[in-house]
């Protein structure tokens, strides 16, 4: 039971954005729509890695709102998160 109930709180804290609406939901499926699908993709395994990796906690805090446009982006060390049309490829 001590187990069980610390396994419990340490997944509520640890993982609040569940409880939480994605700010993000809307952008990440406007960019599969127009970004992945229109342009031939159809592997369901590949639309919803895409549909579940949340990039914009991939990139600087001011880049956020780029995060599912087609388009590479900087993460830092001279390093880039490749477009997500790449990505599917």
């Amino acid at each position: 039971m001590k187990k069980f109930l610390c396994l419990f709180f340490l997944t509520l804290f640890a993982f609040p954005a569940f409880s939480q609406e994605d700010p993000f939901a809307q952008a990440r499926e406007r960019m599969l729509e127009q970004d992945i699908i229109a342009r031939g993709i159809t592997d369901p395994r590949v639309i919803e890695a895409l549909r579940r990796v949340p990039r914009h906690l991939f990139v600087p805090k001011e880049l956020e709102k780029l995060a599912y446009e087609d388009t590479p982006l900087p993460i830092g060390h001279g390093q880039t998160i490749s477009q997500p049309y790449i990505v599917a490829l």
